[in-house]
C-alpha cells in the first residue's frame, strides 16, 4: 500500500478577532466642550456658530465688555452724576486646522478576503479615534490656559493656589471634591460644576467617596452629587500629585467649527475633484462618567475632499494585486477648523475664572 501525500489548504473564517485593535478611549474634555456648546445659557450662540462656519480666511471676533473693578457706592446725594463708561474689546476666536485622509484601490479587493467596506471602515475609524484624542487633548489645553489665578478664600489655610493650581494636602483628600463647590462660590460661581479628571481622580472618587455613601456612616456623598464628572485618559498627574482635575462652571466653554470655501460651495471640478461637508457617522464620545462609561453621540461636521487617480499599484497587497499595473485609486480627504472657546476674562491675574484646576498632593 502506497502512502499518498496531499497538501493541506488553509481554511479561513471571518470573525471579529481584531475587534480591540482600534478601540475608543475616554474623551472627557471633548465631552464637556460639546455638551456646553449645546447649552442654551452657555457662551456659544447660534450667531457665533453660523459666522464661524463661514469665517475661513477672515478674523472672527466677538465684542466684549471688560470688568470694571473701580465701581464704588457713595454715602451722599449729589446734583451731578459723573460719567462711568464701559471699556469694550474684541476677543478673537482662534482656530486650529485638523486634516487627514486615506486611499482605496477598488480592484484590490477582488482577490482579497478583506472586503472593500471593512477596509474602508477600519481606515476611517483609526483616523476618527485619533481625531477624537487630538480634540480631547486640545480641550484640556484650553481648560489649562483658562484656569483661575485667583483664590478668594482658602478656607482658613486649608488650601493653597500654587502655580495657579488648587493644591489639597493628602490629609484633605476626602474633603477637596466637596470644597471645590465652596471655593468656586467664594469666587462668585454658583452654577452646577463639571469636573474633568484623569484615571487617578476616578479611582479616588470610586474608592474613597462612593464607598462612603448611603450605607456608610461617614456620608461623603454630598461631595460629588452636585457635579457632573467627565474622565479623560489625557489628564495626567505631576510627580507630586495623587489626582488632578478641572472644575468648570456650567455654560463657560464651547467650540465652533469652520470649513474651506470649496467645501462650503460643495464644489465639483470637471477634473473629478469634489468637495462637501458631511456629518461624521458614529461620532460617539465616551466620558467615563461616574456610574458607568457614559457615551453620547454628537452631530459633528467635517469637510470632505475626493478625487480619483490611475497608477501602478501592483505592490499594495503582494500576489493579490500583482496584476494591477494600471488601476483606479480613490482618494478620501477630511478637514475642519476647530476653535475651543472659554469665557472671556479681562484680567486673569485679579479676576477669578470659571475654571479651577485642582490636585491632591501625595503627602
Amino acid at each position: 500500500m502506497s502512502l499518498v501525500l496531499t497538501r493541506t489548504q488553509n481554511m479561513r473564517a471571518m470573525s471579529d478577532l481584531d475587534k480591540w485593535e482600534y478601540r475608543a478611549s475616554r474623551y472627557g474634555a471633548l465631552d464637556l466642550f460639546l455638551q456646553d456648546t449645546a447649552n442654551p445659557t452657555g457662551i456659544v450662540t447660534n450667531e457665533l456658530v453660523q459666522k464661524a462656519v463661514n469665517s475661513v480666511h477672515s478674523t472672527l471676533q466677538v465684542p466684549v465688555i471688560d470688568f470694571d473693578g473701580s465701581v464704588s457706592i457713595g454715602n451722599s446725594r449729589s446734583v451731578t452724576i459723573a460719567d462711568d463708561e464701559n471699556t469694550s474689546a474684541l476677543q478673537t476666536i482662534s482656530f486650529t486646522t485638523y486634516a487627514w485622509g486615506f486611499t482605496m484601490v477598488p480592484a484590490a479587493y477582488m482577490n482579497n478576503e478583506i472586503g472593500y467596506q471593512k477596509d474602508f471602515e477600519t481606515k476611517f475609524r483609526k483616523y476618527l479615534l485619533q481625531f477624537l484624542s487630538t480634540l480631547d487633548s486640545a480641550g484640556i489645553t484650553a481648560l489649562d490656559a483658562a484656569k483661575t489665578q485667583v483664590l478668594s478664600d482658602d478656607l482658613a489655610g486649608k488650601y493653597s493656589l500654587t502655580s495657579n493650581v488648587l493644591v489639597a494636602a493628602l490629609a484633605n483628600q476626602d474633603e477637596v471634591i466637596g470644597d471645590i463647590s465652596v471655593l468656586m462660590e467664594a469666587n462668585d460661581f454658583y452654577d452646577q460644576l463639571h469636573v474633568v479628571g484623569g484615571s487617578s481622580l476616578q479611582s479616588h472618587i470610586r474608592n474613597r467617596l462612593l464607598e462612603k455613601g448611603d450605607f456608610n456612616s461617614e456620608q461623603k456623598q454630598y461631595q460629588y452629587n452636585d457635579k457632573v464628572f467627565h474622565f479623560s485618559n489625557r489628564v495626567t498627574d505631576a510627580a507630586s500629585q495623587k489626582a488632578t482635575g478641572y472644575a468648570v462652571s456650567k455654560g463657560s466653554v464651547g467650540m465652533v467649527t469652520r470649513f474651506e470655501r470649496e467645501a462650503l460651495r460643495r464644489a465639483t471640478a470637471r477634473t473629478g475633484h469634489e468637495w462637501d461637508i458631511i456629518t461624521i457617522p458614529g461620532m460617539t464620545v465616551t466620558s467615563g462618567a461616574e456610574g458607568g462609561n457614559e457615551s453620547r453621540t454628537f452631530p459633528f461636521n467635517v469637510g470632505t475632499y475626493y478625487y480619483e487617480s490611475v497608477g501602478d499599484y501592483n505592490a499594495i497587497a503582494g500576489a493579490a494585486t500583482a496584476d494591477l499595473d494600471r488601476a483606479v485609486k480613490e482618494h478620501y480627504g477630511f478637514a475642519v477648523d476647530v476653535a475651543f472657546i472659554t469665557s472671556y476674562n479681562s484680567d486673569n491675574t485679579t479676576y477669578p475664572s470659571p475654571v479651577m484646576k485642582f490636585s491632591i498632593a501625595t503627602s
